[in-house]
């Protein structure tokens, strides 16, 4: 009966998002992916398979019948990562570069389908509590040495010995033992095992469906003991992996240059070497300029230059697909007037989200419903989100005490990027909430650590966010965001129900029982209006005709890989 459940729940889910998609101009597929085991028991998960749309937006040419060694990628990078350890990174522009050079026991393949990578194959219990990995011989870190078990027994212990309260950390914590050694109350974590050389034995506490799926996050990749021994704190500044490139050089505020790993373990990449060029602040717009100067391969698209991308295909090739991404302003909910709910709430009303998406969005923004995207477990057509209403606006804040914004402060927002296309936005935002009486001043941050700093600090009142799953499963936006103890709950938000139908959520095994918690975490949420939830952001990369072979999943821009890019050109 569950999983004739499981099996309507989807068939229905499909048929939402079928007629939603289809009015955002994409062709959307669905399948559903088997993981096999060794075991009898099997492990199930629905993901999500995005096609391309139109013929003038499509993919990549992928032809593997005559690939080509050789050449150097230039890639633009939005802002500069602060490091490069696996172990403490936080952001996508840190995820982009570390996920080239580090690798763990699975990864996410094209269709989101989680695929062996250092472990060739993996077992479970039939309670989904013990998971054994059998892990390929010959995998060898950039330094030589073989990778077996006992490393990673070595990089999960040392995740939770770095920040046991970071996110991370968090899925960590539901290994057997796992808080107990945080604690200090034991030596090892009980449930982290190595069996010998190419053996490694998790035991999880309790339940917890998307195990699996975390394991691909880069986070969780393996790394060699005697690399941070020797570089301590400076690791993430020296990294040593396992992965498809090897580091080379980072010149802060220009360039981060990989080299290919000629001994990579399931080939040598195409490519010879890739420089990560860094675009602080003004990315799309100066980014889009170096490309078409030749200095790139490939950029972000600046939305006034899509019509231009898309009417020269003989000169670009443009990426459009769905994209697990949501963009918000996130207010902090311990500040002044933020604290007040009705303020929020009338903030909320006060702007055309749907108007504002296809007027400044031009086909990459899509007016957001509700805090999980097209092609998210738990997604629903229905729309959720608050409606333009200036006038329900106006009825609030006189009910908060400030009539037609009178004795409100001038609200700071603030921006850590600075395109064209944003400041439109933002003059527009300005404008509806001048319409109420709001007064809005923007100040934009572009140095990211500064800026990344101030907002982990709760120092920024109200700042523009977008938030890139790293996981397809609906925890890892409503518990990440939202959840009180949460170490990415930038707004601060805090409300006990929610955190104990978060807390239920995670332990529940049943498809259908979790998705329909995680719809009443977000009704609350929503009820409460800790952020203003804007639109979901469409990924979308445009490249010159001689890249072949790019390999994209709907997890966005963060989680692309390079290693089977090759460069269909003369050298």
């Amino acid at each position: 009966m569950i999983k004739q459940a499981i099996l309507l729940s989807y068939i229905l889910n499909s048929i939402i998002l079928k007629k939603q998609m289809e009015r955002m101009m994409f062709e959307l597929k669905f399948r559903v992916i088997r993981f096999f085991t060794l075991s009898i028991a099997m492990v199930f998960f629905i993901v999500p398979c995005f096609g391309f749309s139109s013929s003038k937006v499509e993919a990549p040419i992928k032809n593997v019948n005559n690939p080509k060694f050789g050449g150097i990628y230039r890639r633009g990078l939005g802002h500069e990562p602060a490091t490069l350890d696996p172990a403490r990174i936080t952001d996508v522009y840190e995820v982009i570069v570390t996920q080239q050079i580090f690798e763990g026991l699975v990864q996410y393949g094209e269709n989101l389908m989680v695929i062996p990578c250092i472990a060739e194959s993996w077992t479970s219990s039939r309670d989904n509590l013990k998971w054994v990995f059998y892990l390929k011989k010959g995998v060898k870190f950039h330094n030589g040495r073989e990778v077996i078990a006992d490393d990673f027994v070595y990089s999960f212990t040392r995740i939770l010995k770095i920040n046991s309260k970071s996110e991370t950390s968090s899925f960590l914590l539901r290994i057997k033992g796992a808080k107990e050694f945080v604690d200090g109350k034991a030596p090892y974590i009980a449930g982290l095992v190595a069996r010998g050389k190419y053996k490694l034995e998790i035991t999880l506490g309790q339940p917890f469906p998307p195990f699996i799926a975390v394991l691909a996050m880069v986070n969780f990749s393996v790394v060699p003991r005697e690399e941070i021994e020797l570089y301590g704190k400076e690791f993430g500044k020296h990294p040593v992996g396992s992965g498809p490139f090897v580091f080379d050089h980072w010149i802060p505020d220009k360039e981060i240059v990989l080299k290919a790993n000629k001994d990579y373990h399931e080939g040598r990449p195409y490519l010879d070497r890739v420089n990560f060029m860094i675009f602080s602040g003004s990315s799309a717009d100066n980014m889009f300029k170096e490309f078409e100067n030749d200095k790139l391969d490939d950029s972000l698209v600046p939305i006034n230059k899509r019509h231009y991308i898309l009417e020269n295909p003989d000169k670009f090739i443009l990426l459009h697909r769905p994209s697990l991404n949501i963009r918000m302003f996130v207010m902090n909910n311990r500040l002044y007037p933020f604290n007040n709910k009705l303020v929020r709430k009338a903030l909320n009303y006060a702007i055309d989200k749907k108007t504002l998406s296809e007027k400044i969005g031009k086909g990459r923004l899509i007016p957001a419903v509700g805090f999980l995207p097209p092609g998210m477990a738990g997604y629903q057509e229905d729309d959720t989100n608050y409606p333009y209403n200036p006038e329900e606006a106006r009825k609030l804040l006189k009910k908060a005490g400030f009539p037609e914004g009178k004795g409100l402060p001038v609200l700071q927002f603030w921006s850590s990027v600075k395109s064209k296309a944003l400041l439109e936005e933002d003059k527009v935002i300005k404008r509806y909430l001048g319409n109420v009486g709001v007064k809005v001043h923007f100040n934009y941050l572009t140095e990211w650590p500064f800026f990344k700093k101030l907002m982990t600090k709760g120092k920024l009142p109200v700042f523009k966010y977008s938030w890139s799953a790293d996981v397809p499963d609906p925890d890892n936006i409503l518990s990440s965001l939202f959840y009180s103890k949460s170490p990415t709950n930038r707004s601060f938000y805090h409300n006990s129900s929610v955190d104990e139908l978060i807390v239920e959520a995670q332990r529940e095994s049943n498809y259908v029982n979790r998705i329909g918690l995680y719809s009443k975490i977000q009704d609350i949420v929503m009820n409460d209006a800790p952020v203003i939830l804007l639109n979901y952001l469409a990924f979308e990369r445009v490249f010159k005709p001689y890249v072949r072979n790019y390999e994209g999943n709907a997890l966005g821009d963060h989680y692309f890989s390079l290693k089977r890019i090759w460069l269909d050109k003369e050298k």
